[in-house]
């Protein structure tokens, strides 16, 4: 054979080789695609395929993704009934809150009291006031909600706040705590002239507590809620009451004075007989034991529900829910829930402010007995209850 003979053999094989390379490709980009072969290169086309390129999923991928399905419903279930359920409370909008005029701002004072003749009399107008404190305390790993109880009625317009309880939520150190503050203590409001602080809950609501407990305390609020006194005789009645350690002092009180039958040690208490307790000044040393009585409410309301099974919460949420007033929206409401139910506290701790030795009691020249506070010393104290430092 020539070698022209040759290049020519040469030349139709690699021709030969690239038509078949070609036809190959067809035939797989037809598969692919499922489309119908050329009856020119397949006369059976018309015959149905019995064989299929796809891959059957093994049994095991699919139990997998019909679990995951089943969950992520789950989820959104759960999330979608939280949603609705958080939705009974009733929530505020701070900057939407109405303020008192500060021509109006009144001063709690009873004319037909005696100043105690053993205080000292002090002219408000001579108070001077440390500077304010610009390293305000606040930490990712803290959250700090304050508990707001104020004596409403039904009708009434926004009352001084009775009961001021800062909830902490720690997360680094899986510890909650609770912080009163004494409803007498005398500070300044910011916009208004100096007063008891529960004055100035009454004046604007929960951002102006906020705002007061910081320029004063340094401690920065993270939230609010509130209840009033009915609200909180009907949660402790949600929860068929709490269990409370009675001494024989306070039992002959409340046993004179109240018509009750208990008995020195545990008693189980009622909504209305728990806030009788609370509200108690006239056994032990006046406010400060009330602070402490109610502090000891809501420990006693923490230990009843923290081992109460998820179907048991939920349903209490129904009656309890619509009774709270609050400023946070219901993620953030989830989110601290969660952090409480994951992090596995066991014991709440409480303190009170301000602390013993940090304070003076005084009467002021308009009439009110109120407590005179050392602020550094107070926000030094609070600082290590709250953030250990």
């Amino acid at each position: 054979m020539s070698t022209e003979d040759k290049k020519d053999s040469t030349a139709d094989l690699q021709k030969q080789l690239e038509e078949e390379m070609r036809r190959m490709q067809t035939e797989a980009t037809e598969k692919t695609t499922n489309q119908p072969e050329s009856s020119h290169h397949h006369p059976h086309s018309g015959k149905k395929r019995k064989h299929s390129n796809k891959k059957k999923l093994p049994v095991w991928a699919k139990i997998l993704i019909a679990a995951l399905c089943v969950i992520v419903l789950a989820i959104g279930g759960i999330y979608v009934y939280a949603q609705l359920t958080l939705n009974k409370i009733h929530k505020v909008d701070p900057t939407e809150i109405t303020k008192v005029d500060p021509a109006e701002e009144t001063f709690d004072v009873d004319p037909e009291t005696t100043p105690n003749p053993e205080l000292p009399v002090v002219d408000e107008a001579t108070v001077q006031w440390p500077e304010a404190d610009t390293n305000i305390m606040q930490d990712g790993d803290v959250v700090n909600i304050l508990l707001v109880g104020q004596d409403k009625r039904s009708g009434e317009e926004r009352q001084r706040s009775d009961t001021n309880i800062v909830l902490t939520i720690n997360k680094a150190q899986n510890t909650i705590k609770v912080t009163s503050i004494m409803r007498d203590l005398y500070v300044q409001i910011p916009g208004y002239s100096d007063n008891r602080i529960n004055a100035a809950y009454q004046f604007g609501g929960f951002s102006l507590l906020d705002q007061t407990i910081e320029t004063n305390l340094s401690l920065h609020i993270d939230a609010n809620v509130e209840v009033d006194f009915d609200g909180f005789t009907q949660m402790i009645d949600a929860i068929d009451g709490v269990d409370i350690e009675l001494n024989d002092t306070e039992v002959l009180y409340f046993n004179s004075n109240m018509g009750h039958s208990y008995t020195a040690g545990i008693n189980h208490m009622s909504g209305a007989e728990a806030l009788e307790y609370a509200r108690c000044r006239s056994v032990g040393n006046s406010d400060w034991r009330r602070t402490e009585r109610q502090r000891t409410v809501i420990m006693a309301v923490f230990d009843k529900l923290k081992g109460e099974s998820l179907s048991t919460l939920m349903g209490l949420a129904d009656t309890i829910l619509p009774l709270i007033t609050t400023d946070m929206s219901n993620n953030q409401i989830l989110g601290y829930v969660y952090t409480v139910a994951t992090m596995g506290a066991s014991e709440m701790e409480s303190y009170r402010l301000p602390v013993e030795g940090t304070y003076s009691n005084v009467t002021l020249s308009k009439g009110m007995e109120v407590l005179m506070p050392d602020l550094g010393q107070n926000r030094m104290y609070l600082k290590q209850y709250i953030y250990g430092e």
